[in-house]
């Protein structure tokens, strides 16, 4: 989802005839200075403090590695917020780390806060979609395609469809016990929902636990073979599959409009998806996307020690 290609000026009803295209918008102020791309630490361990022995005295045995600090202890040290500003200066981010498996909450920032959702919103398209189609298996297949490459025109065939639009929203709102999330003041712009990473964990939770197998098993699907690129060419593996080593499975957005840009990565880690990992971005109108993926990519790195 590119440069407001979910644009879609909907009377509900009667835009699905007509749809054909997206509008888009380029924002064109020059762009912001972006401060370089910081490597971070060699992870070299520091120098032991120097101390003498006496030659009388046997010389010690080899030293015990020391301890590795808890995720509860590295969580206290990880600000999601200054690692995006270190790329992006004057972004707003927020971020939850969760361990599935003990429910600890590793780390959390600006949980609350509303983003724009963009491509964000197709898990909620989907999931209500094959809940009133259980049973038709080529739409199953659409929803896992548009999950895979972030396919902006069946989310918008879906979003105009009968029972679609901001009706979605509020039967997901109920089903899947969102708190925060709102619907489009212009119902034809899905990507204007608005959410926040406290409620993208909770449509996680719905996922993996509440959701029936054939939901389960068709947004996991999509998620776990999210391709390179999306299908407008954006590179989407930036973020949680940049910085991690295991397995994951994930829901990437890209969008922007006349105030915002919008960047965020969210998903789930690990072997049996262990972790919930939720990183959203906002950075001023005209921001690079290339240096908004990179703040989001240095995000996921900070917070890459908790998954393990």
């Amino acid at each position: 989802m590119r440069r407001t290609q979910w644009t879609f000026t909907v009377a509900i009803t009667a835009v699905v005839l007509g749809l054909s295209g997206c509008a888009t918008t380029k924002a064109s102020p020059e762009p912001a200075q972006e401060i370089p791309l910081l490597t971070g630490s060699d992870g070299a361990a520091p120098a032991p403090s120097e101390w003498t022995v006496p030659p009388s005295d046997p010389l010690p045995g080899p030293a015990s590695p020391p301890a590795l600090p808890s995720p509860g202890a590295l969580a206290d040290k990880v600000d999601i917020e200054q690692a995006v500003r270190q790329v992006a200066r004057n972004s707003a981010a927020a971020g939850v780390v969760i361990d599935r498996g003990s429910g600890a909450r590793l780390a959390s920032q600006n949980a609350d806060r509303p983003f724009y959702a963009g491509s964000l919103v197709k898990l909620i398209v989907g999931v209500d979609a094959i809940l009133r189609h259980p049973g038709d298996g080529l739409l199953r297949k659409r929803i896992a395609t548009m999950v895979q490459v972030s396919d902006d025109e069946i989310c918008s065939e879906l979003w105009v469809s009968e029972g679609g639009g901001t009706a979605i929203i509020g039967r997901m709102r109920q089903r899947m016990g969102l708190r925060a999330t709102e619907p489009p003041r212009n119902p034809g712009q899905w990507g204007d929902t608005l959410l926040t990473a406290n409620d993208v964990v909770r449509i996680y939770d719905y996922i993996l636990g509440d959701a029936p197998p054939v939901v389960r098993e068709t947004i996991l699907d999509g998620m776990a073979n999210a391709s390179p690129t999306g299908s407008d060419g954006f590179k989407q593996h930036f973020g949680i599959p940049s910085a991690t080593d295991q397995p994951w499975a994930i829901k990437q957005a890209w969008t922007n409009n006349d105030r915002h840009v919008s960047l965020h990565s969210t998903g789930l880690v690990g072997a049996k998806w262990r972790y919930t990992v939720v990183l959203l971005t906002e950075h001023p109108a005209g921001r690079k996307y290339e240096a908004a993926a990179r703040s989001v990519t240095v995000a996921a790195q900070a917070i890459n020690p908790l998954l393990r």
